[in-house]
């Protein structure tokens, strides 16, 4: 099991999930009850009232970036049928880890100073132990869906009016590197093993889905023209994919 994400819920998370979906005092209180097992907490996690709830309320102030982006990315892959729970764990975790990066940040912020060269990351891949490649590898894959994933207007538009690397490189470069991590995980981290597998493979319906849910539900360079969106979404997206956003 690869549980990174569910271990750092805190206490206040609990709660809301308790009264949430909590009829009764009763049953809340043998919720709480529930947080020392990961088994049964991610059972809850599942409840499909829990991220309308969030969003629909001042509740997204009280819960943990851990919780929020557990919910968002559950539901985003459920899209693609891919709601596995390791899967929704660890993207859910790239999502924490770098929506807190000054660097990332700063690569999307409006001055438009790239802070980040992938392809200076895959140059010094040679000189690294093994070990060092491995994590290197997951690294480049991590920003990868990160960028394309959160900032897919930024990607598209650079790329149409400067030259920038395109969707298309990014996502190459996504899945060449976590297949890469993943043929060495076993050895490094074996419990991240199957879920780079599945990255690797399903790295587009990944990154679409989560398109979809930050179209739908953040607010991220909403400067951005209706029809500039329009025109990333229908060339970026698979006809899945939106007329899912539609309905959303």
């Amino acid at each position: 099991m690869y549980c990174k994400t569910r271990l750092h819920m805190t206490k206040q998370d609990f709660e809301f999930v308790a009264h949430t979906i909590g009829e009764t005092e009763q049953s809340q209180t043998a919720i709480l009850k529930l947080t020392d097992d990961i088994e049964a907490t991610t059972e809850l996690l599942h409840h499909d009232s829990l991220f309308p709830q969030i969003i629909s309320s001042a509740s997204m102030m009280t819960v943990s970036p851990w919780f929020y982006f557990y919910e968002m990315v559950y539901h985003a892959l459920k899209l693609k049928h891919l709601e596995d729970d390791d899967l929704v764990d660890y993207v859910s975790s790239v999502c924490v880890d770098f929506s807190q990066s000054d660097v990332l940040w700063h690569f999307a912020s409006a001055s438009g100073e790239k802070m980040i060269y992938i392809v200076d990351m895959l140059q010094v891949m040679k000189d690294l132990k093994e070990v060092q490649q491995y994590y290197m590898h997951q690294y480049i894959g991590n920003v990868s869906l990160f960028l394309i994933g959160f900032f897919p207007d930024l990607i598209y538009q650079r790329n149409k009016r400067k030259g920038a690397p395109s969707f298309e490189y990014y996502e190459n470069v996504g899945q060449s590197e976590f297949e890469a991590a993943a043929q060495s995980s076993l050895l490094y981290e074996a419990d991240a093993s199957p879920v780079l597998f599945k990255l690797a493979e399903y790295f587009t319906d990944v990154r679409s889905a989560i398109n979809v849910y930050v179209d739908s539900y953040l607010s991220l360079h909403n400067r951005k023209s209706v029809l500039e969106r329009i025109d990333r979404q229908s060339a970026t997206l698979d006809e899945e994919s939106f007329r899912e956003l539609v309905k959303l």
